[in-house]
């Protein structure tokens, strides 16, 4: 059965519409029982791409013994009623730090460049404050103590947080600093540099080291949710992305699927201490040697994560664009390695990753003799949803209450009943036009919710408990945030007692007020990420600087 265009834009979930006759597949090497692993793995993807409204995806599975595989599922351009094929590029976001990396220690390689560089040394027209031990190590290792996502360049200049090499905090802007000091020692352009040094050596002759618009022929089209200024239900409709041309060594690759499946068999050397082309089997060694600690979560080191799952060791990463979600599954015990690429908005921090780690389990399946697995559910689930179960009053005697189902809860209020999705921990999308914008945010004790925010708004499952109060200068920050910043998302800010809570369709993040007036992240440890309010206009601030960035108030 043939997708529907119009019917897909419109957000409908056809499963059987997703079959077999939307992808294609292409091998080499392998029997039989690898080639069956592909077809369950195509099927999966299929259903994948229904249940969470995804235009097109494209991945490919490796073993160490030479077998290769790849599925095009989908559209690369919906209107056009273009297939996604084996040549179409997709951004690898994030997965381009394991490049950034391996092109930084081509030059360490080289001795060019040492783990120990600093910051300041090779780069001293950038001042950080409270930088000064930050090495390229600790710019691969993600342990820099530098803000996220922010810009290179401020007046001010950078700072930190924590102090260099103590805290792993997750930073865009120190891949990109990364970036600079190894076009600087190389005497060429980032993108140049991982080209000539990572992806043309591992054979990538089709993948490119920057997203420019002169290439925008060779992708496959990217689609965002119609609505990010909310949390919505999946499948939810879709419309086109912006276009973003970009450089940073953050996240500027693109790839086909063929040259990924290149990738991953120079990943599976590598595992085994081979440097192939890029650099030394001595180096190959030390790069995978010495992650950090992601605080007690895994571990991380030179664009590589050191993940868990179903009991098995993997190398992973993923990556996530205003126009393409992307995944990598690596187990080296095995010899086996997954990637996959949707062309479709970061928003609900979608990524493929069980895609990917099927991918891998099929492959070890085939390769074992042992019976083929089956994928986690592509439908929208909640795990133990009788928590949650319960009736919750507002201060203002507002009530609603929800019902538990065996894996979902709905909420019935004034006579009708509305479906409600997971989108991250506790909070949940609900169709209830009234919960539509804010989603619902529950709090648990003790394993059972006791309390619910619908934005700003406190229900109670036991009122005579006490409801919050909130200064009135904390609730006058409320408010819709945004700027036009096109790798951004709309921000919402709720008050909450004395803490502020900032959604958007992506996330949702808890701060505190500092002594300063700043408002700080409240996950009890260290951060360099800040909140400040200004411009204030009858009481209100028209706008909110995030850590640097500024978004103004709109709507409200």
């Amino acid at each position: 059965m043939k997708v529907d265009r119009r019917t897909f834009m419109a957000g409908s979930a056809v499963l059987a519409a997703a079959g077999t006759a939307s992808a294609s597949t292409q091998t080499s090497g392998g029997g039989v029982a690898e080639k069956k692993a592909l077809d369950k793995l195509e099927d999966y993807i299929n259903q994948h791409r229904a249940d969470w409204g995804i235009p097109g995806m494209t991945a490919c599975v490796v073993n160490r013994d030479g077998f290769e595989g790849i599925i095009c599922s989908g559209f690369a351009d919906v209107d056009k009623d273009v297939r996604v094929g084996p040549d179409h590029l997709f951004q690898v976001g994030s997965i381009t730090k394991m490049m950034t990396a391996l092109t930084a220690w081509s030059l360490i390689d080289e001795g060019t460049l040492s783990p120990e560089t600093r910051l300041r040394d090779a780069m001293p027209e950038i001042k950080v404050q409270g930088g000064d031990e930050i090495t390229l190590q600790h710019l691969l290792n993600h342990t820099s103590g530098l803000p996220r996502s922010i810009n290179m360049y401020h007046d001010d200049g950078l700072w930190t947080g924590p102090a260099a090499g103590t805290h792993y905090a997750y930073s865009n802007l120190g891949y990109r600093l990364a970036g600079a000091i190894v076009a600087r020692a190389d005497g060429r352009s980032y993108p140049k540099c991982v080209e000539e040094r990572v992806l043309r050596p591992i054979g990538m002759i089709n993948s490119v080291g920057a997203m420019r618009s002169i290439d925008r022929p060779r992708y496959a089209k990217g689609y965002q949710p119609l609505l990010l200024d909310r949390p919505s239900a999946r499948p939810a409709p879709m419309v086109d992305a912006p276009w973003v041309d970009f450089d940073g060594a953050s996240g500027c690759v693109a790839a086909t699927a063929s040259d990924m499946a290149k990738f991953l068999k120079f990943l599976l050397g590598l595992a085994e201490g081979k440097g192939g082309d890029v650099f030394s089997d001595e180096t190959a060694v030390r790069f995978l040697a010495d992650p950090a600690s992601r605080n007690g979560n895994g571990f991380y080191g030179n664009g590589v994560s050191r993940v868990k799952y179903g009991g098995r060791d993997y190398l992973h990463h993923t990556g996530g664009m205003v126009s393409f979600s992307s995944a990598l599954h690596v187990d080296p015990e095995a010899g086996v390695a997954a990637f996959a690429s949707g062309n479709v908005h970061y928003a609900r921090d979608y990524r493929p990753r069980d895609v990917t780690i099927l991918g891998c389990r099929l492959l070890h399946a085939a390769t074992t003799g042992v019976a083929l697995s089956s994928g986690r559910s592509t439908k929208s689930s909640v795990s133990e949803p009788s928590k949650y179960a319960g009736v919750y009053t507002s201060e203002g005697g507002d009530s609603f209450e929800i019902a538990a189902a065996s894996n979902s809860i709905s909420m019935h209020r004034s006579g009708a009943s509305a479906a409600m999705q997971s989108i991250g921990s506790n909070y949940f999308q609900c169709d209830d036009p009234a919960f539509a914008e804010t989603g619902l945010h529950f709090e648990l004790k003790e394993g059972k919710a006791i309390r619910a925010w619908a934005g700003g708004v406190e229900y109670l499952t036991y009122p005579s408990t006490g409801y919050k109060e909130t200064p009135a200068a904390v609730a006058g920050l409320e408010g819709y945030y945004d700027n036009d910043d096109r790798w951004g998302l709309p921000t919402r800010v709720f008050a909450r007692g004395d803490k502020l809570c900032l959604t958007s369709a992506n996330y949702t993040s808890m701060w505190r007020r500092k002594d300063n007036g700043d408002w700080r992240l409240d996950t009890g440890g260290p951060s360099a990420e800040w909140l400040r309010f200004d411009t204030f206009i009858d009481g209100k601030p028209q706008r909110v600087i995030g850590s640097g960035e500024v978004s103004y108030r709109r709507f409200s």
